[in-house]
């Protein structure tokens, strides 16, 4: 099978990751778009560092789509950015993995918003090329189920759900609103993988935003299955050890990424005296991605579609959002 040809824009920050895991998965990551000189000179160094690149970094995205074609193209441009990004992707036919949230620029109100998620799911289903939402989590799903079952705890229809998600935030470190903008769709999208496609339950949220901490409460009505009692708490921890923790029905799993004993990064879930290994969240989410691309799988990890679903929640928590 011939290599994929991929690039990336915006391959600091989070686009490292997406642009060292195509790599790793076979494909020919010949290039990525930078926003100025000194930004694509710096990030060709890290790609370099980190797992050998030898493509070329264009600044603009202009000039990477000009050097196409491009087989795939994973977007992780800031997220005011990725409708307009997008919509000049999909023009080239290209296969799209879009970091997340969908869509999110403060300056807009949540319907227009709403409106340019819908336009890019739409202008993806008229090319007829494969896109993924990069909502990794959804990895953790099937590995949690496999560890409760091997702690001999059954998981039935969930009726209660926990997440909570904390990161430093990037440089200086995130707060209030940013902070849900942010780390918000990761439990979002765990929710709605556990209970299917669904919505929220009118007047049951409630959500207040602090400097460090978001927190939301509401009621998810699936298409099939019992009403889920979600609480979500997203928070900005400056220092000391992250806690992500996760659970359906008061059965609660740690989870921490970090090298095995061969150096590979993986992720790891514990719960109560068990701990079991599983595949890096993102390496998952590009591997599925490219899966879907090839043939190899009917869909990728989170679709486009599961994308503007969260979206759609997000926006409504937030707009309901109290500060403390």
């Amino acid at each position: 099978m011939a290599e994929l040809r991929a690039a990336v824009i915006g391959a600091s920050g989070m686009g490292k990751h997406h642009a060292k895991w195509l790599a790793r998965l076979g494909c020919d990551l010949a290039g990525f778009a930078g926003t100025s000189p000194q930004s694509v000179a710096a990030t060709t160094q890290t790609l370099r560092e980190l797992f050998g690149f030898a493509g070329t970094g264009y600044v603009g995205v202009e000039a990477l789509l000009a050097a196409g074609p491009w087989d795939i193209i994973s977007i992780c441009s800031p997220h005011q950015l990725h409708h307009e990004h997008f919509m000049r992707v999909v023009a080239t036919g290209a296969h799209i993995m879009c970091e997340k949230p969908l869509v999110f620029d403060a300056a807009l109100p949540a319907l227009a918003l709403l409106q340019q998620g819908e336009e890019m799911v739409v202008a993806a289903a008229q090319a007829g090329i494969v896109t993924a939402i990069n909502t990794q989590y959804v990895a953790a799903v099937e590995p949690y189920r496999r560890l409760l079952s091997e702690a001999g705890v059954a998981v039935t229809a969930p009726t209660e759900f926990f997440m909570q998600m904390e990161s430093r935030g990037g440089d200086g470190g995130t707060q209030f609103e940013d902070i849900w903008v942010d780390l918000g769709p990761h439990p979002l999208s765990v929710l709605m993988a556990f209970c299917g496609p669904g919505e929220m339950v009118e007047g049951s949220a409630r959500c207040e935003v602090s400097q460090r901490r978001v927190e939301a409460h509401f009621d998810y009505r699936p298409a099939a299955g019992p009403t889920c009692r979600a609480h979500i708490v997203c928070q900005n921890r400056p220092e000391g050890d992250l806690v992500r923790r996760l659970g359906i029905n008061g059965n609660l799993v740690d989870y921490q990424g970090r090298n095995d004993e061969q150096g590979v990064y993986r992720a790891f879930l514990s719960y109560e005296d068990r701990e079991l290994v599983a595949q890096d969240f993102v390496e998952a989410s590009v591997e599925r991605f490219l899966q879907a691309v090839r043939g190899a799988s009917p869909r990728p990890l989170a679709t486009l579609g599961d994308g503007l679903a969260n979206l759609a929640l997000q926006l409504h928590l937030l707009e309901i959002a109290r500060r403390v």
